[in-house]
């Protein structure tokens, strides 16, 4: 039988999520209370949450979970899941397609990727210790989820991959440290950002053209003093050419920071990886045991974080259907 979502169901939905995190899925597990805070709806949000179960006898077999944000044309499917013994009949389809039919009353087109504000943390594998990430962006292409959504019509339209890197023992690759003296010779070093020294941070920005990088940074500086670290790269001791951060270590000892840009007229010398292989050194400083971050199959950035030994731990599938 189909039924929405209820607090009824948390228990048992808990029971289905936590058995998939422990069989199938890289997720980390629930609690019963996380998990209605999760699935249910929440003062103050500005997303609305969707979920269906599906009931033999009575008892959930399978949920599925998405959302809708307020004013957006983009609906989202967070979690479809079935216990194994009663895969084969359909269910699966079933509760996605009433989760499609829910959200398309008000979306245009339907993702599975990092923008859902319903995220799911999972642990990293393959470090022989419990690391973990806060959001999977999009479908596991090593799962059973990835031919399930494929085979229902969606299509991959942006592939990601998550990096890691165990910080305890990190140093400068060698390549880097000559990169670091390529630096100096044509006067550019990496440091912490002095608002009192360095200038031309707004029009680093300016030409790196992301207004969220703006945004975040900016707001941060405004801090004054309360201000989270930013590592600069800067040209003559005084002008800022690049950045990263800023630097924070979550309660996991994960070392995370916002992004990282160069500005156009120093791309040339390899900051960027000076850049990011300074903060990986500066997170470990500041009690970080792990990075761990994704970005896309064709983005660029790859090469910094590969230079400074990262590795791909998974790769995801971004999908989409489109109604027309």
């Amino acid at each position: 039988m189909l039924q929405f979502l209820t607090t009824s169901h948390i228990p048992a939905v808990t029971a289905l999520f936590n058995r998939a995190a422990a069989e199938e899925t890289l997720y980390k597990s629930m609690t019963e209370a996380q998990c209605a805070a999760f699935l249910l709806p929440q003062p103050g949000e500005e997303y609305r949450k969707i979920g269906f179960v599906w009931t033999e006898d009575g008892t959930p077999v399978g949920f599925s979970s998405g959302c809708i944000p307020a004013g957006g044309k983009t609906g989202y499917i967070t979690y479809v899941g079935v216990a194994p013994e009663f895969r084969g009949r359909g269910i699966g389809k079933r509760l996605t397609e009433v989760l499609e039919a829910e959200l398309r009353t008000a979306a245009e087109k339907i993702d599975i990727v990092f923008f859902n504000p319903m995220q799911i943390p999972w642990w990293i594998p393959g470090t022989g210790q419990k690391h973990d990430h806060p959001c999977a962006p999009g479908v596991d292409m090593s799962g059973p989820a990835f031919l399930f959504f494929k085979r229902l019509g969606y299509r991959c339209f942006a592939y990601q991959n998550s990096y890691y890197q165990n910080l305890e023992n990190y140093t400068y690759p060698a390549d880097i440290l000559e990169k670091i003296e390529t630096l100096r010779q044509a006067e550019i070093a990496v440091t912490y950002y002095d608002r009192h020294i360095h200038t031309g941070l707004a029009e680093l920005f300016e030409d790196l053209n992301n207004p969220g990088w703006k945004q975040a940074i900016l707001a941060n500086e405004a801090k004054g003093d309360d201000a989270r670290p930013l590592l600069v790269a800067v040209h003559q001791g005084k002008t800022v050419c690049g950045y990263t951060g800023p630097l924070s270590v979550s309660p996991e000892g994960r070392g995370c920071f916002h992004g990282i840009g160069v500005h156009h007229d120093y791309r040339q010398h390899g900051a960027g990886k000076v850049l990011f292989s300074t903060l990986c050194m500066a997170l470990r400083e500041q009690g970080a045991s792990f990075m761990s971050l994704y970005t896309g199959e064709d983005n660029p950035a790859r090469n910094i974080y590969e230079a400074a030994g990262f590795k791909i731990v998974r790769s995801w599938a971004d999908m989409r259907k489109i109604f027309r």
